[in-house]
């Protein structure tokens, strides 16, 4: 992560830059460095497409966006495979139809069919992937920890060895030839067009199951709650995402399976309110401590921390406490806790407070003596 680029200088766009300006930013330089226009080795444009379209994923993103702002790549770093971008985490293919067209698109073949379906290959295609959502507390947040989940996913049917047929046997589809897809013609006048569509016979497996097995249904798959344990690092922010590589839906013609990816909601904390890594409090003090100065004992998110307040503080003075917030992700480092103080005025005296407040009175200097001579009249 240390060797990327900053994806604001990657795009070429400031940092309040919005999004129709990173939009416009991404169109320029992916038609700059398409195969087809650029006068650049191959490789070399096709590794320049890849980080500008990994800027491109995180700065469209409002949150991945702000978790960017805030944290650098290693805010967003979990939420590509091994902690690295790829085509898989590429999510606005969309967006590439609108800049070069269903067939202008020229990254070879795995690619294209990444981005444009690619129905006609029949090889072995990755499993799913998983969202999961888990909450947990501020505190949970700022020490990590491992948890166990329970997501339900697809499971190969062990009745029938995940064949999908009563008896373990299954053969090649005799409507699509095992392709899994058929062409549909249709005649429009003099005009005829020619479409490819799933086929309808055995709904894009490729094979014939004649004794379907009761257990799945003939699907060769079953969904059961499976149990995963989950790392959480410490100082993880609300919005963060987590991949937990091979953990997703099984691949449903003997590819690899998907990744589960785990979305982290950090609860409101009734005591501390955060920013980042740099967590906020506020303290009730006594108006003698206020003006004579104190040792206070404040709560931190790890326990208890001592914080000394000068003589004459005023309300809504703030103290730092450094190194007292949450791990930046990444390990660079702690943020702060910051302490704002509130002096609290009592609403009832004794006889006795009430004198003593009058002597003390009387011996102060009026603070609001000469405020009238700085008015004209």
């Amino acid at each position: 992560m240390a060797d990327k680029r900053d994806y604001y200088e990657v795009l070429g766009v400031q940092r309040t830059a919005s999004e129709d300006d990173i939009k416009k930013a991404y169109r320029q330089l992916a038609r700059q460095y398409h195969p087809d226009v650029t006068k650049d080795d191959p490789k070399v444009a096709e590794e320049k497409f890849k980080e500008i379209s990994e800027a491109y994923e995180v700065l469209i993103d409002p949150e991945k966006r702000k978790l960017y702002d805030r944290y650098g790549h290693a805010g967003v770093s979990q939420q590509f495979h091994d902690g690295n971008f790829n085509w898989a985490d590429f999510s606005h293919a969309d967006d590439l139809r609108d800049i070069f067209g269903s067939s202008g698109f020229s990254f070879g073949g795995d690619l294209f069919d990444m981005f444009f379906g690619g129905g006609h290959r029949r090889g072995p295609r990755q499993g799913s992937h998983l969202r999961y959502d888990v909450e947990i507390s501020l505190e949970e947040a700022a020490k990590g920890l491992e948890k166990e989940i329970k997501v339900p996913m697809t499971t190969s049917c062990e009745r029938c060895d995940g064949t999908g047929s009563k008896s373990k046997k299954r053969s090649q589809c005799a409507q699509c030839g095992g392709r899994g897809q058929v062409q549909r013609v249709e005649r429009r006048g003099m005009v005829q067009s020619v479409t490819i569509v799933t086929c309808p016979k055995c709904h894009g497996s490729g094979m014939d199951i004649s004794d379907p097995c009761p257990e799945c249904d003939g699907r060769g798959q079953v969904r059961r709650p499976r149990t995963i344990k989950i790392t959480i690092p410490k100082g993880v922010d609300s919005g963060m995402t987590f991949r937990v590589p091979g953990a997703g839906e099984p691949s449903p013609n003997g590819g690899p399976p998907g990744d589960l990816l785990v979305f982290v909601r950090v609860k409101e904390h009734e005591v501390f309110k955060r920013d980042g890594p740099n967590l906020y409090i506020e303290v009730p003090i006594s108006f003698v401590d206020a003006a004579l100065g104190t040792d206070l004992e404040v709560p931190t998110i790890s326990g208890k921390a001592s914080l000394n307040i000068p003589p004459g503080t005023q309300t809504d003075t703030v103290f730092k406490l450094k190194g007292q917030g949450l791990d930046i992700i990444g390990g660079r480092g702690k943020g702060d806790q910051y302490v704002q103080v509130k002096v609290k005025v009592p609403k009832k005296l004794s006889n006795e407070q009430r004198e003593l407040l009058r002597r003390f009175a009387e011996l102060e200097e009026n603070p609001r003596k000469g405020i009238f001579g700085k008015f004209k009249v």
